[in-house]
């Protein structure tokens, strides 16, 4: 098989660019999640009612001492991070519609089949959503915070389900539907 061929989707499974985007994406939430988590260490952070000195205080968004390219650089890492998610995320969305996706995996059942859909249509959703209602709150709106917070649930519940399908199907069935993506 040619190696252009090998870049799109296609008979033999998911082409080379559809598993660099997945891995990248997959790699940068990650590194995403743990920035925000040491940004709000505890979860007394400069988020929700308490400012650097720990006196009351909103310390984001309207009001607040926020300065996204200040001194926290931690804070810079973390939105410039969303906005690479946010670039890749419409990167993979229009390589996901310009390239058909392989055949399904023989060893998905009909319901699992709807559960990948489901979750695939949820995670798109959420690499966009994450982002923007995080920099939502970062410049400009600390009651968009709830929001924030509620993209992030409806991932976890989406990539809970995800990775449940894969890890059945790699530990249970051993059928190797991991290997289709790596």
């Amino acid at each position: 098989m040619s190696e252009g061929r090998r870049r799109r989707n296609g008979e033999h499974g998911y082409g080379t660019v559809t598993k660099a985007l997945h891995w990248l994406i997959v790699l940068l939430i990650t590194a995403q999640f743990v920035i925000g988590y040491f940004l709000d260490p505890g979860g007394q952070g400069r988020g929700r009612g308490r400012g650097r000195s720990g006196e009351s205080g909103r310390g984001r968004g309207r009001g607040g001492d926020l300065d996204p390219f200040g001194e926290d650089a931690l804070l810079t890492v973390h939105i410039v991070v969303g906005a690479a998610i946010l670039l890749l995320a419409s990167a993979r969305l229009a390589w996901r519609l310009a390239t058909p996706l392989p055949p399904w995996a023989p060893a998905l059942s009909a319901a699992e089949r709807r559960l990948a859909h489901w979750t695939e249509r949820v995670l798109y959703s959420a690499m966009f959503a994450i982002p923007v209602t995080g920099l939502w709150v970062a410049f400009g709106d600390d009651d968009a915070l709830a929001t924030h917070v509620t993209t992030h649930i409806v991932f976890f519940v989406a990539i809970s389900a995800h990775l449940g399908l894969v890890l059945k199907h790699q530990f249970v069935d051993r059928d190797g539907l991991l290997r289709r993506m790596l």
